[in-house]
């Protein structure tokens, strides 16, 4: 009897290590030309990436990972022809690299390099949710940079990566909650139109930004240059006491 009630304790055990999860561990990589093959081989432009990688849990780590690489590939990549092609962040730099290069042969005298710079680090965690942040900076010739700000977010408990949809209960009351606290900021009057102070909401209607996040128990909403405005006006952000905005959140947010 003893011996029956020893092998179940063990597979009771066993079966509870095999539930728990392994934690996520995070790190850093960066890329620059120093540590870049293709820079060995001939002139480079400015490169400095350094990307936040996730491991230690294999299904959640490879969503999230898949998602950061992403985020890196649509910043390196400005052209819709090059998107149709470009799937992995070596191919991107790769194409960056063979662009400056044609740029540079063509434009010898340029004073100005083409750059790259994007630093990725979690911006938010809570039990159930994790938010990274994307600060990203871009010259690709002309007048000037780009600078922007991208969020992705992820449910802790599922393991997917969430759409700006799915962080909200009451989207819709959220919407008429922000645009409120838009045009308080901003002098808009509620009877005005959204874009009579020189905004180009599309149809006149306000709308969220793309990008949406968390940092210090706040949601942050950021409207990148040329979303709602020129690009003199630079980030619109506007930002909200988690508590405050509670209701329109997913429960457990």
């Amino acid at each position: 009897m003893k011996k029956i009630i020893s092998i179940l304790t063990i597979i009771v055990v066993l079966i509870s290590c095999e539930k728990k999860e392994t934690p996520l561990v995070f790190d850093t990589k960066t890329y620059n030309p120093e540590n870049l093959d293709a820079c060995d081989k001939g002139m480079c432009p400015v490169i400095k990436i350094e990307k936040l990688t996730a491991s230690g849990n294999d299904n959640f780590s490879d969503t999230i990972n898949k998602a950061i690489e992403q985020v890196l590939v649509n910043t390196l990549t400005i052209s819709p022809d090059d998107s149709q092609n470009i799937k992995t962040l070596d191919q991107a730099l790769a194409n960056f690299i063979t662009s400056y290069r044609a740029y540079r042969n063509d434009f010898p005298e340029a004073a100005i390099e083409y750059e790259i710079n994007s630093k990725s680090q979690i911006s938010y965690e809570s039990e159930n949710v994790l938010s990274i942040i994307f600060d990203n900076y871009s010259y690709w010739g002309g007048a000037h940079g780009y600078g922007s700000t991208t969020y992705i977010n992820f449910d802790k408990e599922t393991h997917e990566q969430l759409s700006k949809e799915a962080l909200f209960s009451d989207k819709g009351g959220f919407l008429k909650f922000t645009e409120g606290q838009f045009r308080n900021q901003k002098g808009i009057s509620e009877g005005e139109n959204i874009n009579s102070s020189g905004y180009f909401f599309e149809n006149d209607t306000f709308s969220l930004p793309e990008n949406i996040g968390f940092k210090d128990d706040k949601i942050i909403l950021i409207y990148n240059p040329y979303e709602i405005a020129s690009y003199a006006d630079g980030q619109i952000i506007l930002e909200f006491p988690i508590t405050e905005v509670q209701k329109y959140l997913r429960p457990n947010l």
